[in-house]
C-alpha cells in the first residue's frame, strides 16, 4: 500500500512539474514574441523618425530658398523705387533748369528771344528723352514679369512644401500615438511577465520542496528495504542453523546414551544461545548507529525544508502587508468621506427652517466590512457578539439623532467591552462553561474569498503536507516468511498482530513471556534458538520484541 501511495504521489508531482515546465515554456515563447514585436516597432519608429528628420531638412532648405528669393525680390523692389525716385528728381532738375534759362533769356532783347525757338527744343528734348525712357520701362517691366514668375513659382513651391510638412507632421503624430500605444502594451506585457516570473519562482520553490521531500522519502524507503532484506536473510540463516542443530541433536540422541546426549545437547544449545545473543546485540548496535545517522540527515533536511517554507512565508507576509497598507489607505479615505458627509448632514439639520424645506441629505456611505474572525473560537469574542446583538436595537438610530462626536462612541465601545469582560468573569467564577460560537456566514464567505487566490500553490502545499505525514519510524518491517513450522508461524503471526506499546510489549495486561535463559534455569532440549526480531531495526535502543520469546514459550 505504501508503494502504491508513493507511486501515486510521484505521478502527481511529475504531472505538476510538467505543467509548470509547460507554462514556463509558454511564457518564454510569449516573451520572445513580445520582444520581436517590440524590435519591429522600434525599427518602424526609427524609420519614421528618420523620414521626419529628412522632411524637416528638406523643409528647412525650401524655407531658406524662399527667404533668399524674397530677399532678392525686396532688393529689386528697392532698386526700382530708387530708380523711379532718381528719374523724378532728374525731371524736376531739368524743369528747374529750363525755368532758369527762360528767366535768363528774359533779360536779353526781344530779337534774341524770337530767334530762339523754345518749342523746337522742347519738342526735341521729349523726342530725345522718349526712346531712353521707353527702353527703361520695357526693361523694368521685363524684370518685374520675371520676378513675378519667380515669386509665383516660389509660392507654389512653398505651398507644396507646406502641404508635405503638414503630411509629415500628421505622420509623426500618428507614429507617436502608435509608439505610445506600443509602449503601454509593452509596460502591460512587462508587468504580466514579472507576475508570471514571480509565479514561476513560487512554483519552482514548491517543486524543489516536493523533490527534496520525495528524495528524503525515497532514501528512507531504500534504507528500510535494505534493513528488511538483512533481517530476512539473518532470519533464514538462523532457521537453517536451527534445523541443523535439530538434526544434530536427533543424531546424537540416536547414537549416544540418553544422559550424555542430553548433556551434550544442553551444552550445544547454551553455546548457540550465547552466540546468538552476542550476534543480536551487535545487530542492534548496528541498527541504532544506522538509525542515528538517518535521523540526523532527516532532521537536517527537515530544517532546510522549514527554512525554504519560512522564506515563502516571508514573501507572503510582505504581500499581505502591502495589501493591508492599501486597505488602510482606502479605510482612511472612506472615514474622511464619512466625516464630511456627517458634517454636511449636521449642517443641514442645524440650518434654520426656511419657507421651503431643505432637500433630504444624501444616503450615508456603506459601513466598512467587519474584520474576519480568528481561526480558533474565542469565548470573549462570542460573548461580545451576543451582547452587541442584544443592544443592536438601542444602537440602530438614524444619523439625524446621532450627533455625538467620535469620542463618545469610543467610550461606549470601551464600556461595552468592560461590561462584557466583567460578565464573562462572573460566569467563569460561577462555573458556567462558555460555548464557542461558530463564525457567521459572511465571515466564512470572506474567508473563502480570501482563500480563493493562489489555489495552485495551496494544492502543492497540501501535497507536501501529505508527503510529510508518514515518518521513517512508522514503516514496520514484515515478519520473515517460512521461518519455522506451521504452528510456530501461526503463533508468531498472532503475537505480531496483537497491538503493542512503545517498548514492544502487548497491550491488555497480558504479561510478556520471559525466556528460560533469563529466568535463571538451564535451557531444555526442546527449546530452539531464539530468532531475532526483524522489527528491532525499527526503533533504536528498544528492548527485544517479545514475539520470538512468545513463540519459544509456545514451542
Amino acid at each position: 500500500m505504501a508503494g502504491v501511495k508513493e507511486s501515486k504521489q510521484m505521478k502527481i508531482i511529475t504531472e505538476l512539474s510538467q505543467q509548470a515546465v509547460q507554462q514556463y515554456e509558454g511564457l518564454q515563447e510569449d516573451h520572445q514574441r513580445t520582444m520581436a514585436e517590440c524590435e519591429r516597432l522600434q525599427k518602424e519608429r526609427d524609420n519614421a523618425v528618420r523620414k521626419l528628420k529628412e522632411f524637416q531638412r528638406v523643409s528647412r532648405m525650401v524655407i531658406q530658398e524662399v527667404n533668399v528669393i524674397q530677399e532678392s525680390l525686396e532688393i529689386e523692389k528697392s532698386c526700382r523705387q530708387t530708380a523711379e525716385a532718381l528719374a523724378t528728381k532728374l525731371n524736376r532738375q531739368n524743369r528747374s533748369l529750363k525755368r532758369k534759362s527762360m528767366l535768363y533769356l528774359s533779360h536779353l532783347g526781344p530779337e534774341v528771344i524770337t530767334e530762339i525757338s523754345l518749342e523746337d527744343e522742347d519738342e526735341q528734348e521729349p523726342e530725345e528723352s522718349q526712346p531712353g525712357t521707353c527702353n527703361a520701362t520695357a526693361h523694368c517691366q521685363q524684370i518685374i514679369s520675371e520676378l513675378r514668375g519667380k515669386l509665383a513659382s516660389s509660392l507654389d513651391e512653398k505651398s507644396r512644401l507646406a502641404a508635405e510638412l503638414e503630411e509629415a507632421r500628421e505622420g509623426l503624430r500618428i507614429a507617436r500615438e502608435e509608439l505610445l500605444k506600443e509602449k503601454h502594451n509593452n509596460t502591460v506585457l512587462i508587468a504580466e511577465s514579472v507576475q508570471q516570473k514571480k509565479l514561476l519562482a513560487k512554483y519552482n520553490r514548491v517543486s524543489v520542496l516536493a523533490v527534496d521531500e520525495y528524495e528524503v522519502l525515497q532514501e528512507d524507503l531504500d534504507l528500510e528495504k535494505v534493513l528488511r532484506r538483512e533481517a530476512e536473510s539473518f532470519a533464514r540463516e538462523m532457521l537453517v542453523e536451527q534445523r541443523k542443530l535439530n538434526r544434530q541433536s536427533q543424531i546424537l540422541l540416536q547414537s549416544a546414551s540418553p544422559d550424555e546426549a542430553l548433556q551434550e545437547a544442553l551444552r550445544e544449545v547454551s553455546r548457540l544461545t550465547q552466540a546468538l545473543e552476542t550476534q543480536r546485540l551487535e545487530h542492534q548496535k548496528q541498527v541504532t548507529e544506522l538509525e542515528g545517522t538517518l535521523q540526523g540527515s532527516v532532521l537536517r533536511r527537515e530544517v532546510e525544508a522549514l527554512q525554504r517554507q519560512a522564506q515563502l512565508l516571508e514573501e507572503e507576509k510582505k504581500e499581505c502587508e502591502e495589501r493591508c497598507a492599501k486597505a488602510q489607505v482606502q479605510a482612511k479615505d472612506l472615514r474622511f468621506t464619512v466625516e464630511e458627509l456627517q458634517k454636511k448632514l449636521q449642517q443641514a439639520v442645524n440650518a434654520p427652517s426656511g419657507p421651503a424645506p431643505p432637500p433630504p441629505p444624501p444616503p450615508p456611505p456603506p459601513p466598512l466590512p467587519p474584520p474576519p474572525p480568528p481561526s480558533t473560537s474565542n469565548p470573549l469574542s462570542s460573548l461580545l457578539s451576543m451582547i452587541r446583538k442584544r443592544r443592536q436595537i438601542a444602537n440602530d438610530l438614524p444619523l439625524v439623532v446621532q450627533d455625538s462626536p467620535m469620542k463618545d462612541e469610543g467610550s461606549k465601545d470601551l464600556d461595552i467591552r468592560q461590561q462584557a469582560v466583567d460578565e464573562m468573569m462572573q460566569r467563569i467564577k460561577k462555573g458556567v462553561q462558555l460555548r464557542p460560537v461558530s463564525p457567521s456566514n459572511r465571515a466564512r464567505q470572506t474567508q473563502k474569498e480570501k482563500v480563493a487566490p493562489d489555489s495552485a500553490i495551496q494544492e502543492l502545499k497540501g501535497i507536501l503536507d501529505t508527503f510529510r505525514r508518514p515518518t521513517p519510524g512508522q514503516y514496520k518491517a514484515e515478519a520473515p516468511a517460512g521461518a519455522g513450522r506451521r504452528s510456530w508461524r501461526g503463533s508468531c503471526r498472532d503475537d505480531a498482530a496483537a497491538p503493542r506499546d512503545r517498548r514492544g510489549r502487548p497491550f491488555g495486561g497480558r504479561p510478556e513471556p520471559v525466556p528460560e535463559q533469563r529466568a535463571g534455569r538451564e535451557p531444555r532440549e526442546e527449546d530452539p534458538a531464539p530468532v531475532p526480531n526483524p522489527a528491532g531495526a525499527r526503533r533504536a535502543g528498544s528492548p527485544p520484541s517479545g514475539d520470538s520469546h512468545a513463540c519459544l514459550h509456545k514451542r
